[in-house]
């Protein structure tokens, strides 16, 4: 069974009053009492409702002091929020979505917890090692944020068909929020059902967040990434389509240095193979985390069309963009794996640097640099044009 952090607290007339305000039914359908059926969903909460709601005070001390105070804890079986909105600014963090009860669960209220984890480097949507396990356990380490405050929302009978989880984030010492990328992971109680007090919901996903310059970002077009990669239209540069600029660009811009003119038409006897390389930069825009994919496509002068370091998948990893962006080197294999599934025959090329992004609604953009000419040349290559 899944467990998840969560503070079982009273509800005040202020979150009774709210409750409310957010259109919360306590009409149940036939059948609801003797738990043969589930209630008919409320109207959805309103997020801009429930983010100038008055906040109550969480507690950190058993994620502040590991291993000091049981971790308060419940199931994540009896519901289940699906992210699907995120919204910052400053401390506070909201997160909406659709909301699904549980058959054999009652809804008394929402009471959101949350626990803030920072990002592995090397794949931004799961926890960085050493917050991979149970957190406020003896030997757990001290999250570099935790929740602080929460909107509470009273409720008894029909759960809404949305919930909005609006927190205050803050820190174990009250110092400035990091910065960096971290991970939400979303939890709550307030339910009736076969865990006692424990029942709960949980979210299906973490949800990803930024802090940048002590503040807290949502990330642009992207509210969770379990696999790290999210998806995005990546069809301008499939094996023989022609690339053209897709958007604006979303702030960005592109550019190689390092770019490679000549390369063999043969992998070497000992299997090593050869391609265009450039290392790929990207600046402008805010710091901070983006859907990102760079590379290098190799296209015919002509036509224009992919001929090597086609992309045919439907994800784009996530990059972190510093002061100066992120400048990732590409090579676009010409003896092997071109498209047709063999090396590019000798001849004169174009090469291309190319960035793909998304917006804040999601929206794919395509940039490109200006061509540069490469000729692949009879021959083999070397041991070092491998590595």
């Amino acid at each position: 069974m899944r467990h998840a952090p969560l503070r079982r607290a009273t509800a005040t007339a202020a979150a009774a009053l709210l409750a409310l305000t957010l259109g919360a039914c306590d009409a149940l359908a036939p059948g609801a009492e003797d738990g043969t059926a589930a209630p008919t969903p409320a109207a959805p909460m309103d997020p801009g409702a429930v983010a100038g709601a008055r906040t109550e005070t969480v507690d950190p001390t058993w994620l502040c002091r590991p291993g000091q105070e049981d971790p308060p804890a419940h199931t994540t079986d009896g519901g289940t929020l699906t992210p699907q909105e995120v919204s910052a600014s400053g401390t506070d963090l909201s997160v909406s979505g659709p909301f699904r009860l549980a058959p054999g669960h009652r809804y008394r209220g929402f009471a959101p917890q949350g626990i803030l984890l920072p990002a592995d480097p090397s794949h931004r949507g799961a926890p960085a090692p050493g917050f991979d396990g149970e957190m406020g356990v003896d030997g757990a380490p001290v999250p570099p944020m935790v929740v602080r405050e929460r909107v509470e929302v009273a409720g008894d009978g029909a759960a809404p068909s949305a919930a909005t989880a609006h927190l205050a984030v803050g820190t174990c010492d009250d110092a400035p929020l990091p910065e960096g990328q971290y991970l939400l992971r979303l939890g709550g109680g307030r339910l009736d059902g076969p865990g006692g007090e424990q029942s709960g919901w949980g979210a299906s996903e973490d949800v990803l967040v930024d802090v940048v310059d002590g503040t807290l970002r949502a990330v642009p077009g992207v509210v969770s990434a379990p696999s790290g990669e999210v998806p995005a239209d990546l069809s301008a540069l499939a094996c023989g389509a022609v690339p053209a600029p897709r958007g604006d660009g979303d702030g960005l811009e592109v550019a190689v240095s390092a770019a490679e003119h000549r390369v063999p038409s043969r992998a070497g006897e000992d299997g090593v193979g050869a391609g265009v390389t450039a290392e790929v930069s990207v600046t402008g825009g805010e710091r901070g985390t983006r859907a990102l994919l760079t590379g290098v496509v190799v296209v015919l002068p002509e036509s224009g069309a992919v001929m090597a370091g086609a992309r045919n998948a439907a994800g784009i990893p996530l990059q972190w963009l510093g002061e100066d962006g992120a400048r990732i080197p590409d090579r676009a294999w010409t003896t092997q794996g071109a498209c047709g599934g063999g090396g590019l025959d000798p001849g004169m090329y174009q090469a291309l640097g190319v960035a793909v992004t998304l917006d804040a609604a999601g929206e794919t953009h395509l940039l490109l640099t200006d061509p540069w000419d490469v000729e692949v040349v009879e021959g083999e290559a070397a041991a070092e044009q491998g590595g």
